[in-house]
């Protein structure tokens, strides 16, 4: 008799399970590889490009903030992302022979992005996967630096002189999958909630197909990746 009250008394003065703290949006963190398709314009017939800064892939980190309008069978996000990647070479001169000093371009991709996340598996069934679907609008600011550091100048057609800085448009569509990292310790995340307001983290694995041609012009730099990109990262819901 004096176990059960002990027991019935311990009961009562531990705490009640914690509710989730309120959803509001999210933050990722994501890198990939990344190549512009700039020589595909040329049909083969030359590559600048590849000439200028080789056919490896440069590593592009790219940041996102969230705002949820609707949490429910599935979440429904949009937001903000902006990046930065560059890549080194040397330059080619009228000979076709490689220059001494290097050259560097520079990119720095802004985006506006609408997209929905099945997490319902993850919050009501405890299954730790959550694919997800976005679309973005793409703006991609781009400059070319000289070996000294400044912006390049070169001739333009009409014969005068502009500076190699600009931007190109465009949008992605981007596939992917996340695992809810909850699931491996659940008080852990609890504690996070309580103390941080994240509710839950993920780590993700996407592919994205990205067009960034100022809408396919035939007149403007294709910035669009040459293939699927493949990137990784860490998604903070809080």
């Amino acid at each position: 008799m004096k176990r059960a009250l002990l027991a019935a008394a311990l009961a009562l003065a531990a705490p009640a399970a914690r509710a989730e703290s309120p959803r509001y949006g999210a933050f990722e963190f994501r890198l990939s590889g990344y190549r512009p398709n700039i020589d595909a314009e040329f049909g083969g017939q030359a590559h600048p490009y590849a000439d200028v800064f080789g056919g490896g892939r440069g590593l592009m980190a790219r940041g996102a903030l969230f705002r949820s309008l609707y949490v429910g069978f599935g979440t429904i996000d949009v937001g903000v992302g902006a990046g930065y990647w560059e890549k080194y070479g040397h330059g080619l001169l009228q000979s076709g022979q490689q220059a001494a000093d290097t050259t560097a371009l520079k990119i720095v991709p802004v985006s506006a992005i609408v997209g929905y996340r099945f997490d319902w598996l993850a919050d009501q069934l405890g299954v730790p996967l959550a694919p997800y679907a976005r679309f973005s609008l793409e703006r991609y600011w781009w400059w070319v630096n000289t070996g000294s550091g400044k912006t390049a100048v070169y001739q333009d057609a009409s014969g005068g002189r502009a500076e190699g800085a600009g931007a190109t448009n465009g949008y992605s569509v981007t596939l992917g999958l996340a695992l809810q990292l909850d699931f491996f310790d659940r008080s852990m995340a609890a504690d996070m909630d309580r103390d941080t307001g994240i509710n839950h983290t993920y780590l993700f694995f996407d592919a994205t197909r990205s067009y960034v041609s100022d809408f396919h012009s035939r007149s403007s730099w294709d910035l669009s990746d040459d293939r699927w990109t493949l990137a990784g990262g860490l998604l903070f819901v809080f």
